[in-house]
């Protein structure tokens, strides 16, 4: 009784250890402003997200909320920069650099 009670306390800790980095994309907008070329604003949730075992441990922590800002080029590729300022004012936990 006590070794299946230890085995099942094992599986319960290594089930909410196994974590995985995730990017969920949240929200797209284009606009095309006054020079012309339009624009992709992208907002995504990046995170830690875990199965769990059961039940106990599902989930997502530490998620943060970003903005990248994307150009479109005339070949149709996209060119992105992260939105530094947008993403300070999203997550007030970010330390600045």
């Amino acid at each position: 009784m006590n070794k299946i009670l230890m085995a099942t306390a094992a599986l319960l800790l290594l089930a909410g250890c196994s974590k995985n980095q995730v990017r969920y994309r949240t929200a797209g907008h284009w606009t095309t402003p006054p020079e012309g070329k339009p624009t992709l604003y992208q907002s995504y949730l990046e995170g830690s997200c875990g199965a769990g075992f059961a039940g106990i441990g599902r989930g997502c922590v530490d998620a943060n909320s970003k903005i990248k800002r994307c150009s479109l080029n005339p070949d149709n590729s996209l060119v992105c920069v992260e939105e530094p300022e947008a993403n300070k004012v999203l997550n007030k936990d970010i330390p600045e650099r």
